[in-house]
């Protein structure tokens, strides 16, 4: 009897000192992660607050039509946009290539915004094309028009927060 009450008690101890070793094991492990991870975030510099740095951001565009639009029975013009938005990120430079594409003795067209602080008003004669360069610093929506084509030929400009 004496041999079999020796077993229990070092089985007990035995069991007991596994349940020991497997808490610890399961506390010791999610502080050993944290102290890891700590420890990397002191070692590497802080990448969050990095500084967006603009790009320059082309954009070529057109004066199109309607396909099958009657401008007579609309009473209104059948041009438009080949862009209708341009985004772009607070900080960018804004280079638009615009291209008049309207035969010879056709349609005058301009690029014009009238919200400060872009203020373009940019008119191309048929078959010409200008370059119209800005900064975007300034984020939100901001239309450009036709000043010769309205209400078809609009856009907007849509200035974001830096990523």
């Amino acid at each position: 009897m004496a041999s079999n009450t020796v077993t229990v008690i070092i089985l007990g101890i035995s069991i007991t000192a596994i349940a020991i070793a497997v808490a610890l094991f399961a506390v010791t492990i999610p502080l050993l992660a944290t102290s890891h991870t700590n420890n990397q975030n002191t070692l590497q510099p802080n990448n969050t607050a990095q500084q967006y740095v603009g790009k320059k951001k082309e954009f070529y565009l057109f004066d199109s039509e309607i396909p099958g639009f009657n401008e007579t029975e609309m009473g209104m013009p059948h041009d438009i946009y080949s862009m209708p938005v341009i985004a772009v990120f607070k900080g960018d430079k804004v280079v638009i290539h615009f291209f008049n594409i309207e035969e010879p003795g056709g349609d005058n067209h301009s690029f014009t915004i009238y919200d400060k602080p872009y203020n373009v008003d940019v008119i191309v004669h048929p078959r010409e094309n200008k370059t119209i360069t800005f900064d975007a610093n300034t984020t939100g929506t901001f239309a450009y028009i036709c000043t010769f084509h309205q209400p078809t030929m609009r856009g907007q400009l849509i200035v974001q927060p830096p990523p």
